[in-house]
């Protein structure tokens, strides 16, 4: 019997949840499908499924070899789609991680015409929420320095720098004015993006300045939907609101007052062969934000 064959019909029926869920997406029969799964139990000589009329639950080793087979199937498709790409257009899933900011507003503006360009490639994109670590079988992670990432495993690219300035959209300056200086500044509401209503920004003077307001989210989408909606000042990257601005619905205001520069960066697994879909994506990246670094100058 296929090793090979049996083993995606064992993770199907644990993620379909019976028999004949895992045999509709196989396109085969149900005793198939338990034939294979029980050629595996003889095989290795363990349980890995308990059986009744109504439902089909892993045992504890049923658990383990499910969470390692999926993770050998994955890596194993993605070698097949390695291997047919150095002759052919490239093919596969690119799994993709970024924190919640970076993924719902930095990568969104590059996805599409990414995929557009290599259309056989799928991309699954996982965001994480500040602090959190991302998961190891992603191919690529794009976020602020991560000093925790062992330099041993994993290869690090600079994408861009940024400043962090302070926009506001036409309406908000419109009601209450534009500050003048960072002691104006202070006396505005400010959007902030965290748990607390008051924010320290170190400005690239060194100088140290508290701000605050009535709103503060860890919602990256909510914060900048009250920025263009007049709520208060926005502090942010300009990279995280290409859109708004080139629209108008935001403006930036102190030019000359900004955060230290941001960094943001894309990680990713130091492998024994070159990940076709990764470096294609990260050339894709560096190339439009040339571009638009460009057009800008």
């Amino acid at each position: 019997m296929d090793w090979i064959q049996s083993i995606r019909s064992y993770v199907m029926v644990v993620e379909e949840g019976s028999f004949n869920g895992a045999a509709r997406r196989l396109s085969t029969t149900s005793s198939a499908v338990s034939k294979r799964v029980h050629w595996i139990e003889e095989k290795i000589g363990v349980q890995l499924l308990k059986r009744t009329t109504r439902s089909v639950t892993q045992t504890e080793a049923g658990a383990l070899f499910y969470k390692r087979m999926k993770q050998s199937l994955d890596s194993f498709q993605s070698i097949i789609d390695e291997t047919r790409s150095v002759n052919e257009s490239p093919v596969g899933l690119l799994k993709i991680g970024a924190t919640l900011a970076v993924g719902s507003k930095f990568l969104l503006h590059y996805i599409d015409g990414f995929l557009q360009r290599y259309p056989d490639i799928r991309i699954q994109l996982t965001t994480t929420i500040p602090g959190q670590l991302p998961e190891m079988k992603l191919d690529l992670f794009i976020s602020r320095e991560l000093e925790q990432f062992n330099s041993l495993s994993f290869r690090s690219k600079l994408l861009f720098e940024d400043r962090f300035r302070f926009y506001a959209s036409p309406q908000y300056l419109e009601q209450h004015g534009e500050p003048k200086s960072v002691e104006e500044l202070q006396q505005h509401n400010i959007l902030i993006f965290g748990e607390q209503l008051q924010r320290e920004f170190t400005l690239a003077s060194g100088k140290r300045i508290s701000v605050s307001g009535n709103f503060a989210t860890t919602n990256p989408e909510a914060l900048f939907h009250a920025g263009k909606n007049g709520m208060g000042i926005l502090p942010t990257n300009s990279v995280m609101i290409q859109q708004e601005l080139q629209q108008g619905a935001l403006v930036p205001i102190l030019p000359e007052v900004y955060a230290r520069d941001t960094t943001v960066y894309a990680y990713y697994p130091k492998l024994d062969y070159e990940h076709t879909r990764t470096r294609l994506f990260l050339d894709y990246l560096v190339e439009q934000i040339a571009e638009e670094k460009r057009v800008k100058d």
